[in-house]
């Protein structure tokens, strides 16, 4: 007999196979697209001047490398700068910036502690370049990644920000692990965004901007510790173009225990939350395209369904046991007696059916995220950790950030 939260948890299932299927329905139609080489029949000479902006606090230990990483790009070096900000970091991160005191593409600021938003914002005020770029400190480039991040704005001319793929760098701890598996499936889904012209979020790890893009649109605000995601909706509010490059790859290690990576998705959940309320008339507004009619409601819908399947999952596992324990009270327990298999138990109920097509299409995500972005190493094994570790840690860090949003707790950056 079907009860009433059968009839919800099917519900929200059909919507969510709606979207995995609205996401291959557009793959599909630009497959042949995905493969092109943007880079072929575009010249030196047309290439336009790029700065980096790269905020840093307490980044001693990595934010050498990164700028190496940036100077060792495969770009015309007399159109390639960067702006390195220490925003009052407490160890020696400006001692390591001083390696780079010298050199010809590298400005260096400094500045009293006040967040990313506001070091951001004070190098805006030295920009020269026709684009910029937004780039994490303990992140690494590939070589190609701005050149075929830039060819974008070369062959559209309306375009007026981009989001760069995000991969997880050689990782070591199960943390690590399931993210990478995360941010491959992401790879596909922002990209599938990016051609609906629905894009959520331009990272801050690695994002390209028109410099008059922030004369538009304003600069940074500090966003409740989430500012990519609260300037690409303010982009999109205003109805500037963003697309993202799947094929612009930078690498950064990711949290690398459990408990940093709730608390880092504890603070996007939570900044996504409040964003959203900051900007709740958008939410199924058709004036502002698919942007408003599909992708906003969208992620909320995500919060909702894993909330639902989170709490019945926990009431069906309760139930079992009750009767479980029940039958021991009836019958006693029999440790010589082990159970068997048969595929009469086996569960065939719609929704059970519906769930397993939603975990089959994550997976064929993950590949087609591999394609698009022509990732090579072998982490197929990595998945059971990436569907154990969110399937139980993502609704705890959602009902926290609303608990925290509904009490105005604000949720730290560190």
């Amino acid at each position: 007999m079907i009860n009433s939260f059968d009839i919800i948890y099917t519900s929200l299932l059909f919507i969510a196979i709606y979207i995995q299927v609205f996401f291959l329905l557009i793959f599909f139609e630009n497959s042949s697209d995905l493969k092109d080489d943007n880079t072929k029949d575009i010249d030196e000479c047309d290439y336009p001047s790029v700065t980096f902006l790269i905020p840093c606090w307490n980044e001693e230990g990595t934010v050498v490398s990164t700028i190496e990483s940036v100077l060792d790009l495969d770009y015309p070096k007399d159109k390639l700068h960067i702006i390195a900000i220490d925003d009052g970091s407490t160890d020696g991160t400006w001692k390591r910036l001083q390696a780079f005191v010298d050199h010809a593409q590298v400005r260096l600021l400094t500045k009293e502690n006040g967040g990313k938003h506001t070091a951001l914002n004070h190098a805006l005020n030295f920009l020269k370049t026709e684009l910029v770029v937004s780039f994490d400190a303990d992140t690494k480039i590939n070589r190609d990644a701005l050149k075929n991040a830039v060819c974008y704005f070369i062959k559209d001319k309306k375009l007026m920000a981009l989001g760069g793929t995000v991969l997880i760098d050689k990782p070591k701890t199960l943390a690590q692990k399931a993210q990478e598996i995360e941010y491959e499936i992401f790879s596909f889904t922002k990209k599938m965004l990016g051609l609906a012209d629905a894009v959520f979020v331009v990272p801050g790890a690695f994002s390209v901007f028109r410099r008059e893009v922030f004369d538009i649109v304003g600069g940074y605000k500090n966003a409740h510790s989430l500012e990519d995601v609260e300037l690409t909706i303010r982009m999109q509010k205003f109805g500037l173009k963003v697309n993202h490059a799947h094929d612009a790859i930078v690498w950064t290690k990711g949290p690398d225990t459990v408990k940093k990576l709730y608390k880092q998705r504890l603070r996007w959940s939570y900044g996504f939350i409040m964003n959203l309320l900051d900007y709740k008339a958008m939410l199924f507004n058709k004036k502002y395209r698919n942007f408003g009619v599909f992708t906003l409601p969208m992620t909320v819908f995500t919060y909702l369904i894993m909330l639902f399947v989170f709490f019945y999952s926990f009431y069906k596992v309760l139930l079992s046991m009750i009767e479980f324990f029940y039958k021991i009270y009836l019958v006693g327990f029999n440790p010589m007696h082990w159970p068997t298999f048969d595929t009469f138990f086996i569960n065939t109920k719609i929704y059970v059916i519906m769930g397993m097509f939603l975990y089959v299409t994550a997976v064929l995500y993950y590949f087609l995220g591999r394609q698009i972005s022509k990732i090579s190493k072998k982490n197929f094994w990595n998945i059971p950790y990436f569907i154990l570790m969110f399937s139980i840690l993502a609704p705890i860090w959602v009902i926290k950030s609303i608990y925290n949003g509904i009490v105005r707790k604000k949720v730290l950056w560190r």
